[in-house]
């Protein structure tokens, strides 16, 4: 059933009709759970990577297994923007559970700052070290599957939308870059959707615009890169009242979703939200934060491995510029596919990628 694109289609109007509200994404992972479980197990992991400054940190994520002991891989899956620690995927299940029903293993890392290290705040961004996380989780794999008696091969297929879209490339680079992983590793091929590869010029296009497609991605940015890097930032030049005096309750709690946080923030006009001094890339503060944002981006990458890019001509959220400009500098091209349509708003455009990457694996 899960290759009829009428089912897609059929998904993505259930979940428009209600604005991909929290309650219906969680109706739909109910609904796809209850259709899929007797395939499958799954289970939240603990293993051991890193922080953003290198000091060794619990960390935790999910694996999914299906019951058929031959694998044709293990997928890794990194997931989208999330605030609250109940999102992470060692607290829940994922979408991305539907993968193992072509007969792949599916890990998914929580990332710095979810599951056992929330007390930690997320480096939003910082994709190399959500990349660890995963690649950190893929190395525990193999005497996990041995000890369950699985057969597996080493290729792996690495995907994400959104924010996993962006570390879903890091982590394709990370294996290619490093000659131990790439001896132990082959990277099958990568899926990427909508993701923020061009933080830095993301940046400038929002000052432009005076919007922001996620106002709650300001707080976010902002304080979980100032901590990764040491910057000290003064975040009383950066953030105006109300987020000022509430960023840490909103935030750096994750007690709220990034719907709730949304609304609590009220507008995603960026001279709303920012002081002068943050959108002037002339402040100290704000080139500080520009050149973090610059040493975060995947742009000029030149990437071996086949690749699939996805990114809707009408998203409101990730602008388009991050995957235009990741094609127009991407020195090698050959084995990659770059898809932009009309696909609809930002999180419409998910279930077409989830689809193709169901449908190609």
């Amino acid at each position: 059933a899960l290759n009829s694109s009428t089912l897609w289609q059929s998904t993505q109007r259930k979940l428009r009709k209600h604005n991909f509200s929290d309650k219906s994404v969680y109706k739909l992972m109910k609904q796809l759970y209850q259709h899929t479980h007797k395939h499958f197990v799954s289970f939240p992991v603990a293993y051991w990577s890193q922080t953003p400054q290198g000091d060794s940190l619990l960390v935790s994520g999910r694996v999914y297994l299906p019951k058929n002991r031959i694998l044709k891989g293990i997928i890794v899956a990194n997931h989208y923007t999330i605030t609250s620690n109940q999102e992470a995927p060692s607290n829940q299940i994922s979408m991305e559970m539907v993968y193992l029903m072509k007969g792949y293993a599916v890990i998914m890392p929580d990332y710095v700052g979810y599951g056992l290290s929330h007390d930690e705040l997320h480096p939003y961004l910082h994709w190399r070290n959500a990349a660890q996380t995963a690649i950190d989780l893929l190395n525990c794999m193999p005497p996990l599957l041995e000890y369950y008696g699985y057969s597996y091969s080493k290729d792996v297929v690495v995907t994400g939308y959104s924010q996993g879209g962006a570390v879903a490339l890091g982590v394709t680079r990370m294996i290619e870059e490093d000659h131990h992983l790439a001896n132990e590793w082959s990277v099958r091929k990568l899926y990427a959707g909508a993701g923020p590869y061009d933080p830095a010029g993301t940046y400038i296009l929002s000052i432009e615009r005076n919007e922001m497609g996620i106002p709650a991605a300001i707080p976010l940015i902002v304080t979980g890169l100032n901590d990764a890097y040491n910057m000290e930032l003064s975040l009383g030049e950066f953030f105006l009242e109300p987020l000022l005096s509430n960023y840490e309750d909103w935030v750096i709690s994750k007690k709220y979703n990034l719907e709730q946080i949304n609304q609590m923030m009220g507008t995603t006009i960026m001279s709303e939200l920012l002081t002068q001094e943050a959108l002037d890339l002339d402040s100290p503060q704000a080139h500080m934060l520009y050149e973090v944002l610059q040493k975060n981006s995947n742009i000029g990458y030149d990437l071996q491995s086949p690749a699939y890019f996805l990114h809707s001509l009408d998203d409101d959220v990730v602008p388009l510029l991050n995957s235009t400009n990741l094609q127009e500098q991407m020195p090698n091209k050959k084995g990659k596919t770059f898809d932009f349509d009309a696909y609809g708003s930002h999180m419409e455009a998910s279930i077409p990628f989830v689809k193709y990457v169901y449908q190609d694996l």
